[in-house]
């Protein structure tokens, strides 16, 4: 039997074939069909009949799509070969293996998708920060700066890694880094950060509202931050009360050192003194229609807490706190929150703690000026300290302190059955505070308290003294 030629191809009518190697080898054969077209075959017997193995479309040059004669042969060949070493039939097993990686392809995609679903700490990060925003937590965008700051932009690659692939060691590297910049509070609220994110990341897999929101899997088997250690001696815990002195010139005072800055910011602190020190980022958020002039209250909502579930909370207002609103009016009267400068959304807090920066700036400048020592910083939180502490100088009891201050005092009663308001006995001891407060921004003289001395006494001894 003759070779095969290019030119037969070209001019072939039906079939033609060649042997292909030994003798019981088979056959490759070419077959002109009715389109056209002529395609390749490997041919060879098996129990007495003839089987047809395609190999694919001959073309007569290597461009375009088919095989040409010698690729024809090479595969035919090929064939042969794997016919003679498998142990069945040679079309079953070429079959079994077409449906094997088919399989394998199936597989495998699965794992590229699962892969591609599995959550980088990026993405775990801004899960969490996510999650933060939607309990409506104050921090969200503290924590999302933080993260921002300190992980993602001088670790891109870690930040690109599976967060179920990040270890201790990985932690360790964002932190020293933090430490070694002379970071130092900061660092241990990253770690703590990284490590909330972890625990939310290890329950999202199965949170199916999660799911709906990113669609990212963690495959958190455990936390890697937990082995890496707080540094305790970063927490310094701040003690600073102003003096009546200080408040007296902060209440005086602050409102002309702002300069260029709006009034609003001086009126805030104002205001927090007024109402016996209640937080900040609570009164921002109040909304004109928070307030009842009628009833002398204000109502806020206070997400404090682990549970981040937010709690109304009604404060009295005093006619001080009431003269405050009202040169708040001539601002933001117009808009829809209190504390606002635009109209457009309420004043930022770090904003606030700037302003007050400044302040101590011009009090230390005037007091070297003076040939005195400057004194000691005041920071936004001293504010609500020093209300405690006028709070315990008027008498007022611990539980209405807490009432005023809206802090939860972990007793059973708080969390499962006090849900009044409870003015009658704020009113009172707002009034005992106020009384103080009105005393000291006269100039009068008033008594302090020994505050080493009051922490020192037990509960008992201290409820004796007032």
């Amino acid at each position: 039997m003759s070779r095969i030629t290019d030119a037969k191809l070209k001019a072939l009518k039906g079939k033609v074939s060649e042997p292909v190697g030994s003798r019981g080898d088979g056959n490759l054969v070419f077959w002109r069909r009715a389109s056209g077209s002529t395609e390749a075959y490997y041919r060879y017997r098996n129990k007495g009949s003839d089987t047809l193995v395609k190999i694919g479309q001959y073309k007569l040059t290597r461009d375009g799509g088919g095989y040409t004669l010698a690729e024809c042969r090479d595969k035919a060949f090929e064939l042969a070969r794997i016919r003679r070493e498998v142990a069945g039939d040679l079309k079953e097993h070429l079959e079994a293996q077409a449906v094997n990686h088919q399989r394998e392809q199936q597989e495998s995609k699965k794992r590229a998708e699962a892969e591609a679903k599995r959550g980088t700490l990026k993405d775990l990060c801004e899960s969490y920060v996510a999650n933060l925003e939607r309990q409506g937590r104050k921090s969200t965008r503290n924590v999302e700066r933080a993260l921002i700051c300190y992980v993602f932009e001088p670790f891109p690659k870690l930040a690109d890694m599976k967060a179920c692939d990040i270890r201790p060691d990985d932690v360790v590297t964002i932190l020293r880094r933090m430490i070694e910049n002379g970071i130092t509070t900061t660092t241990n609220r990253v770690r703590s950060y990284l490590h909330a994110a972890y625990e939310h990341g290890s329950r999202s897999d199965h949170d199916p509202m999660e799911q709906v929101a990113h669609g990212k899997r963690f495959m958190i088997k455990h936390n890697p931050v937990s082995v890496v250690p707080k540094q305790s001696s970063f927490e310094r815990v701040r003690e600073r009360c102003l003096t009546h002195e200080e408040i007296y010139r902060l209440w005086h005072e602050f409102p002309e050192s702002l300069g260029g800055q709006s009034p609003v910011y001086g009126l805030m602190l104002r205001f927090m003194l007024a109402t016996a020190g209640n937080r900040p980022e609570q009164l921002n958020d109040c909304r004109w229609s928070d307030f009842d002039e009628d009833r002398r209250t204000f109502t806020f909502y206070d997400s404090k807490g682990r549970n981040g579930k937010p709690k109304k909370r009604v404060m009295p207002l005093s006619i001080r706190a009431l003269a405050i609103l009202n040169e708040l009016k001539t601002i933001s009267g117009n808009h829809e929150w209190i504390f606002s400068i635009t109209g457009k959304a309420p004043t930022r807090t770090d904003n606030l703690a700037g302003v007050l920066r400044d302040y101590c700036d011009a009090i230390e400048k005037r007091a070297r000026d003076e040939g005195q020592k400057p004194p000691e910083r005041i920071w936004s939180k001293d504010i609500r300290r020093t209300a405690t502490s006028l709070l315990i100088e008027c008498g007022v009891k611990q539980e209405q302190r807490f009432q005023l201050q809206s802090r939860g005092d972990g007793s059973v009663e708080s969390k499962h059955y006090d849900h009044s308001d409870r003015l009658p006995e704020k009113r009172e001891a707002l009034k005992m505070y106020d009384a103080l407060l009105d005393k000291i921004l006269k100039g009068e003289n008033v008594k302090l308290v020994d505050m080493e001395k009051y922490r020192k006494k037990p509960t008992t001894d201290r409820e004796a003294a007032i």
